[in-house]
């Protein structure tokens, strides 16, 4: 694929994309400047920390998935990236032992906001950047060092709190 069918690819639709695809197109700055941001935000919340791989110890591997958000008239305002755990490698009793991911039902949040209503109370709402980045976990998982940004060393990730795709996660 030439450098322009991937720009072409880049712009027209949000087909996920991979680093290589990322890499040849005009727009890599751009990527390379998101996938930065992800890099540095895994790194101040601690997310991991390099060591040798334990003997007997499987890495899971990861991939990169790179978005565009775009304001309503369909412009790009913002490339994203965010480093995804390939958690469908991960064994079942050896790191993880079962999934949890809690979901609030909507009659929850619809009785919720009638009681706002009819207390005349206010409803404030959060979004957490990174929020599935504050979850510890409690078994040792090794991920291979993020895809195209290895560092040469040999080392891997011990998980230290969750990302995306692990079964922990969510």
């Amino acid at each position: 694929m030439s450098t322009e069918e991937i720009t072409n690819l880049l712009e027209g639709d949000d087909n996920q994309l991979t680093l290589e695809q990322a890499k040849q197109s005009l727009k890599w700055p751009e990527w390379e400047h998101a996938i930065q941001a992800k890099l540095a935000q895994l790194r101040q919340k601690g997310t991991w920390k390099l060591v040798e791989k334990p003997a007997g110890a499987i890495p899971i591997s990861n991939k990169w998935v790179l978005t565009k958000k775009r304001d309503k008239e369909g412009n790009v305002i913002k490339y994203k990236a965010r480093l995804v755990a390939r958690g469908f490698t991960q064994h079942l009793g050896l790191n993880y032992g079962e999934t949890f991911s809690p979901v609030v039902h909507f009659e929850t949040i619809r009785a919720l906001l009638t009681l706002v209503a009819s207390k005349k109370l206010k409803v404030c709402q959060l979004d957490v950047k990174g929020a599935y980045l504050n979850g510890i976990l409690t078994q040792p998982i090794y991920m291979e060092q993020p895809i195209g940004f290895e560092d040469g060393s040999g080392l891997v990730c011990l998980l230290i709190k969750s990302i995306y795709g692990l079964k922990q996660a969510g």
